[in-house]
């Protein structure tokens, strides 16, 4: 029969194991940047761009958080083992979504494919360990404890359900920060293309008025557009850098924005004329969609209501009033009323 005791050694082994190959991991990683630091030293370049280069480099790995640090060469490498198993559409979905989000902390592809790898191997552990304690809990609460048939195959539904939650909860978190992220460009953009028909009626040209724009506000639709500014100074056509760009976003406004852009230029119209249409278009947008939440919220409290208000509101209103009762039944006050 299988007890707690006899289970002990094989968690405590299962446990150092996990641990084992978390420190083999880390050790590739400290091995690798201290093989770096010794060819640097022995290549000492003397150009100073070259200097500047790696120096920047540096600043940047220690700008990161020591857990993002610590955990991306081990995501990098649990990725390089499922990224040739996901070549097809469910990859180039999660390529999408990541560009979509902005690539979320730095994470690429292979970095995303490790951190579902690397969840799925936590969440199976942790669904393991676990379930030798809340599963005959769970069994003898519901009076089903004793045989052991029945306590594996809960066991193993245990396990698939956080396995599950562990391959798939990266996945969900990634659609809840592109939703979010899109919110946010939806906000924003109306007031960003305002601001750069401010700087073309002021005399700037278009990409200095975007540059202008880039400087003066904050936030993912803003990252997007230096972005742009970046392809477009490495020698990037503008229309293809900023057709790129509702490429990547996905969102129906931007890319009607980014349509009239590339027609007003093409045609010779007034490019600040069609950028204001499309700024009050994009109010009037988003006037309807808040119109339409807010059309929403009687339904939306509907569940609220029935489940948390309105037992509260009959235990305020009708408590008293059925201590009353009790209280005059126990006296046989309502037999003395009817005439028992």
């Amino acid at each position: 029969m299988i007890t707690t005791a006899n289970l002990t050694p094989i968690i405590i082994m299962v446990w150092l194991g996990f641990a084992a190959c978390l420190g083999i991991l880390l050790s590739t990683r400290f091995v690798k940047s201290g093989f770096q630091r010794r060819m640097e030293q022995a290549l000492r370049p003397v150009d100073e761009d070259v200097e500047d280069l790696l120096q920047e480099q540096r600043d940047d790995e220690m700008g990161k958080s020591l857990a993002q640090r610590l955990l991306q060469p081990i995501l990098i490498k649990l990725g390089a083992k499922m990224k040739a198993k996901a070549k097809g559409a469910s990859g180039a979905q999660v390529r999408d979504m990541l560009e979509q989000a902005g690539h979320p902390l730095g994470m690429h592809y292979a970095e995303f494919m490790g951190l579902k790898l690397f969840m799925f191997m936590v969440m199976s552990s942790l669904g393991f360990l676990t379930s030798f304690i809340a599963v005959p809990a769970m069994l003898n609460f519901m009076e089903m404890g004793g045989d052991a048939t029945i306590t594996l195959m809960f066991q193993g539904i245990w396990i698939a359900v956080f396995a599950f939650i562990g391959f798939s909860g990266p996945t969900f978190w990634l659609r809840r920060f592109v939703n979010k992220r899109i919110k946010q460009i939806r906000k924003a953009m109306a007031d960003v293309v305002d601001l750069i028909v401010l700087g073309i009626e002021a005399g700037l040209g278009f990409d200095s008025a975007v540059g202008k724009t880039v400087e003066k506000t904050k936030g993912p639709l803003t990252d997007e557009l230096k972005r742009v500014l970046a392809e477009v100074n490495v020698g990037k056509p503008q229309g293809e850098a900023f057709r790129d760009m509702a490429l990547r976003i996905k969102m129906t406004d931007l890319t009607l924005l980014v349509a009239a852009i590339d027609q007003a230029m093409k045609m010779g119209a007034g490019l600040a004329q069609a950028l204001r249409l499309q700024a009050t278009e994009i109010r009037e947008k988003r006037m309807a969609f808040i119109r339409e939440q807010a059309g929403k919220l009687p339904v939306k409290m509907m569940l609220p209501l029935v489940l948390f208000i309105f037992p509260a509101l009959f235990v305020v209103i009708l408590g008293p009033a059925a201590c009353q009762m009790q209280q005059m039944s126990d006296q046989g006050m309502f037999a003395g009323l009817f005439g028992g």
